[in-house]
């Protein structure tokens, strides 16, 4: 019930950065336009696209999880993988937020660049949460070597 939950948040944080990433001002419609960006000119665009790079993430997270679990990969692999994937969602929201400092991109409307923004955190949070919660694969308690041990005869009996 709480990946429902979260998954359902992810959903929602999916919705509001489709809403952000749609409302340039004036010079991001100009762009938008100048540089191509065909799949940010109108929301059902923009939330296909965010929808697609998210579920892309999801999907990526919960295949590392079925691995550890199903025990095809141990707890440990899953966990590097997750890592790289998570480090490499923070690098891109450092390169984001580095290039929406330059003078090009900082004038594009305050909702546009928090829609930027959003992304990559939403990827972040994702891969975290696939790492924070990854579970150590069910392990059978072992038996104990001399519960199998046969006892020998007593020497009192004749």
């Amino acid at each position: 019930m709480k990946r429902i939950n979260f998954y359902l948040f992810i959903a929602a944080l999916v919705v509001l950065d489709s809403v952000l990433l749609r409302s340039p001002n004036l010079l991001g419609k100009i762009g938008l336009i100048i540089y191509k960006y065909h799949y940010l000119r109108t929301f059902p665009k923009t939330l296909v696209t965010v929808s697609l790079v998210v579920g892309v993430a999801v999907a990526l997270a919960e295949a590392v999880r079925f691995f550890v679990q199903r025990g095809i990969w141990k707890r440990s692999v899953g966990q590097v993988i997750l890592s790289l994937l998570l480090l490499a969602a923070v690098s891109m929201l450092v390169k984001t937020a580095v290039d929406f400092t330059a003078w090009s991109y900082s004038h594009t409307g305050l909702r546009f660049r928090l829609g930027a923004y959003l992304l990559p955190a939403i990827l972040a949070v994702v891969f975290g949460y696939a790492w924070g919660t990854l579970r150590v694969p069910h392990e059978p308690f072992p038996e104990s070597p001399v519960m199998n041990q046969q006892t020998p005869p007593d020497k009192t009996t004749p």
